[in-house]
């Protein structure tokens, strides 16, 4: 885990805020726009009935879009 932290540049468990990012699947996206309304940096954009799309500049990597997706559509990386 530490190689993969220092080399990888990733943390497989998913807690270091630095080394994470979330990415929605746009097969299991409904467009139901539940995230982006519950999105508190406004990084999550798409239009209603369509995939959308997390903007990593802005993510505060909060996990708040993954804990309110009821298609588990929302993926930490």
């Amino acid at each position: 885990e530490y190689r993969e932290h220092i080399e990888g540049k990733r943390c497989p468990a998913g807690i270091c805020k630095e080394l994470i990012s979330f990415k929605i699947d746009p097969e299991k996206c409904t467009g139901c726009m539940r995230c982006v309304k519950d999105c508190p940096a406004d990084a999550i954009s798409g239009e209603k009935k369509e995939p959308q799309e997390i903007d990593a500049r802005k993510c505060e990597k909060c996990g708040i879009c993954m804990d309110v997706c009821e298609f588990d559509a929302v993926e930490r990386r």
